[in-house]
């Protein structure tokens, strides 16, 4: 279990919250993320693309120290700090439409709670193919579920529940529809309140 430790690393509010709930479902889904690198193992190489403060590389580089992890992530200040608190995780940033810098495939690709704030997950989906060599697990809110709990908890009550940034909503069906453009879904579950995915490319 991630202790109370980790979670105060961290500058971002979501994690910084310490409300015993929302901590409760972080580790769950954090759970589900391990469990899924699990499956993909023997690896050696990991990419996470909207890595932020490094939250899940740096979880899982501390422990499984014989995978190379990379990160991107589009806001630098977020790479300032990822580099002080997590070394070994490789850090750049970088924009998910213009990943070719990279020069290279990795076994597995991670892409959490980013697809829902971009403007083009289709040309997001394509790039990130173009960066697996194995397998990739992808994670957005589980729609109408991730509003309608903000809205219990009294969070973006004017907006009915919806994050500001957020500019996609996909319930399981639509999720899965826009991955499989790219990959073969081999398993797409609940982590409440996420959906989380863990595929293949396709051909």
């Amino acid at each position: 279990m991630i202790p109370d430790s980790y979670f105060e690393r961290f500058d971002t509010q979501k994690y910084r919250n310490a409300n015993p709930v929302q901590r409760h479902l972080i580790r769950r889904f954090t759970g589900t993320l391990h469990s899924f690198l699990v499956a993909a193992s023997p690896i050696k190489t990991v990419l996470e693309v909207g890595v932020g403060e490094g939250f899940i590389s740096g979880y899982l580089s501390e422990h499984f120290p014989d995978i190379d992890f990379c990160g991107v992530e589009l806001n630098p200040d977020d790479v300032v700090r990822l580099k002080e608190k997590f070394p070994r995780v490789e850090a750049h940033v970088g924009n998910i439409y213009e990943l070719d810098f990279l020069d290279r495939q990795f076994d597995l690709v991670i892409c959490a709670e980013v697809l829902e704030h971009v403007d083009q997950p289709q040309r997001a989906i394509t790039q990130l193919r173009q960066r697996t060599g194995g397998h990739a697990i992808f994670s957005v809110p589980h729609e109408p579920w991730f509003m309608l709990s903000n809205l219990a908890r009294g969070k973006n009550i004017q907006r009915l529940g919806n994050d500001i940034e957020h500019l996609n909503h996909f319930g399981k069906r639509s999720f899965q529809e826009l991955l499989e453009s790219e990959f073969d879904v081999l398993e797409l579950t609940t982590a409440y309140p996420w959906l989380v995915s863990y595929s293949k490319p396709r051909g």
